[in-house]
């Protein structure tokens, strides 16, 4: 956890004023001020808080002007859109990833108990068409996730039925908590806590009952099946609507519905940041992002030189051979990035199996040790990976304040003699003519594994352990498949095994925890235990063994305790019982990574974090990103 103290709230809000101090000192870029000498738009010290925040340059104050191009893979990409131009939450990372400071907050306050938080507005801050953004509109996206009757995806590591809100005046919102958490602030700042800054009352009120009593009508009006599905899309998770009011640097022009190549983006001119020579941000006037059906057209268009600032989809260990030989014809360079994901893949065994045999087989620990010790990980690195990474479970990175070297380094000897002792302890000693063990029904061990055809380094590791797992007598049938069938069967809870990237090797690790206990739905490996944790009403919802309990009674402690200290401890727990536990079999620790760049561009970060939680690259301000002359 990032702990805040009065004082640091206090100091920040100082900081915020250390800008320009008269109204007349702020300027604009030249296509608002041709905008405002028309009659078109009011003036700058208008459009802006009456303290807007102020960004310190990374390098050097910017000029205004040009285009920022990327790219969207098919028509749900949205997570590029929140991790860049979206990233604008009520508290924020810090670029450093240390603390949480505030951003459209002005300043906040937390009790010593962590029950009660209260947030600052600004005075005069205006969503991207001009009205007042103020608590009323926070409030309203509270109660919205809140209502039973929501039936929209909805944030997730927030519980709903513990969190009261409040609007003590116009510029002041209080958080109450009936139960203390002490990663309150942290959601807030990760990309799933953006919600709450996301939907204008003022318009998005029309798609909920509480407010307009014929939503559903309204909702169908405009094409969507209900007021829930009109929320989920148009006003929190999706950017299907492009007169949705915004708080980003950039408004949107064009709706991502599936139906257009080119998203766009023009400069918000009520945007709530400036510089510290007081020029509104953003530096740059449009944004591009072209929609493209696979990862090969994305990889064209980098060395083309048509994709100015990215990492999405394209920078893997695969493509970068011919996306480095490309600098210099496509104009840009690649700068490095920390990963904070701690494995490449890692494979998920379905502990919760409907079928019965499957099950008990799949929750013998050491027939998943011994699958582990089959792996040949330092083929995989030097197939894959061209010799980078180290053979790694599912854990935090050895950087991490959270390391544990048991759950790390446990079962990543290539040792396929120890594995087939293993399971023939299990007594799967007998075999078919084609060499595959019998399971404890005496029929062949077949595991099926369907890979997201979008990610295809996992398809290339798993045709490696397909190969691998042959030597000890399993048969993995490995296919690639369409990443909404993938997560359909895992929903269903008829897959048998999943592989995924390993999130939560940092600082997530507290937030997303999702691979050292059941924790939400991407805990594929026991879904049915983790929508036991959820409390969700799912009628999946299985009660886990003894020991998963003992960790979900851990995290609901730990969640509680506003000491960073006493978390370290408690999650250190979690992590002994997960390496006690062995639930998934890791492979590879990620290597640093890389995003490509413009040349031109500056106020580019170097070594950047890089995961989902800390959305890269929102936290380094994309506003102050500009052309040089």
């Amino acid at each position: 956890m990032f702990k805040r103290n009065p004082m640091a709230v206090s100091l920040a809000a100082l900081l915020a004023l250390a800008g320009p101090a008269l109204a007349q000192d702020y300027t604009q870029a030249p296509d608002l001020k041709a905008a405002v000498d028309a009659g078109d738009l009011a003036p700058v010290a208008a459009r802006l808080p009456a303290n807007p925040y102020v960004v310190t340059p990374l390098d050097s104050v910017g000029t205004y002007g040009g285009v920022w191009r990327s790219a969207l893979k098919g028509t749900y990409d949205t997570g590029w859109i929140r991790r860049t131009i979206g990233y604008q939450p009520l508290v924020a990372y810090d670029f450093e990833w240390t603390k949480v400071v505030p951003n459209v907050a002005e300043n906040f306050e937390v009790n010593e108990d962590a029950t009660e938080f209260t947030f600052h507005l600004r005075e005069g801050h205006k969503w991207s068409d001009g009205e007042p953004f103020t608590a009323e509109d926070l409030l309203f996206a509270l109660n919205v996730m809140k209502s039973p009757a929501y039936g929209g995806r909805k944030a997730n590591g927030f519980e709903w039925d513990k969190i009261t809100g409040e609007v003590i005046d116009p510029q002041t919102f209080k958080i109450t908590l009936s139960d203390p958490n002490g990663l309150l602030l942290e959601r807030l700042a990760s990309v799933e806590g953006q919600f709450i800054v996301n939907a204008a009352k003022h318009y998005c009120g029309k798609y909920f009952p509480d407010v307009t009593a014929d939503a559903n009508d309204i909702a169908k009006a405009a094409g969507f099946e209900s007021w829930s599905q009109a929320m989920e899309q148009s006003c929190f998770f999706n950017f299907v609507d492009e007169d949705r009011p915004l708080l980003f640097a950039w408004r949107q022009v064009t709706p991502y519905d599936g139906l257009n190549q080119l998203i766009e983006w023009e400069r918000n001119p009520y945007f709530f940041k400036v510089d510290t020579d007081g020029q509104q941000l953003p530096y740059i006037d449009k944004v591009q992002m072209v929609q493209t059906e696979n990862v090969e057209d994305i990889v064209l268009k980098v060395v083309n030189g048509e994709i100015d600032f990215s990492n999405r989809h394209f920078a893997t260990v695969t493509n970068k051979p011919v996306i480095y030989d490309g600098q210099e014809q496509g104009g840009y360079t690649l700068k490095p990035t920390t990963d904070a994901r701690m494995n490449h893949a890692i494979f998920q065994l379905n502990l919760t199996h409907e079928d019965p045999e499957k099950r008990k087989l799949y929750n013998e620990k050491d027939f998943r040790a011994a699958l582990s010790m089959a792996m040949d990980r330092e083929e995989i690195i030097d197939v894959v990976f061209a010799g980078q990474g180290e053979p790694y479970q599912a854990a935090p990175r050895p950087s991490s304040q959270f390391y544990n070297e048991t759950l790390a380094k446990q079962f990543t000897e290539y040792d396929p003699d120890t594995a087939n002792d293993l399971l023939d302890g299990l007594g799967l000693t007998e075999r078919n003519g084609d060499g595959i063990r019998l399971g404890f029904d005496g029929e062949p061990i077949r595991i099926q594994l369907f890979s997201p055809s979008d990610q295809t380094e996992f398809n290339d590791i798993a045709q490696l352990v397909v190969e691998q797992w042959k030597e000890i007598g399993i048969d993995l049938d490995a296919r690639n498949a369409e990443r909404s069938l993938v997560y359909e069967r895992i929903q269903n809870n008829s897959h048998d095994m999943h592989i995924w990237w390993g999130d939560g090797g940092m600082s997530d690790a507290l937030l997303d925890p999702r691979f050292y206990f059941p924790f939400n739905l991407e805990s594929a490996y026991a879904e049915k235990w983790a929508q036991y944790f959820m409390k969700n009403g799912s009628t999946l919802a299985e009660a886990p063994p003894a020991d998963v309990q003992k960790q979900m009674d851990l995290y609901i402690e730990l969640i509680a305790s506003p000491d960073n200290e006493e978390q370290k401890r408690i999650f250190g727990e979690i992590l002994d019982i997960a390496a006690d536990q062995f639930y998934v079999m890791g492979t590879v620790l990620p290597a640093d990574g890389y995003i490509v760049a413009n040349n031109k561009l500056g106020n580019v970060p170097e070594r950047q974090v890089y995961t989902w939680v800390y959305p890269q690259p929102g936290p380094m301000e994309t506003s102050q990103l500009y052309y040089k002359k």
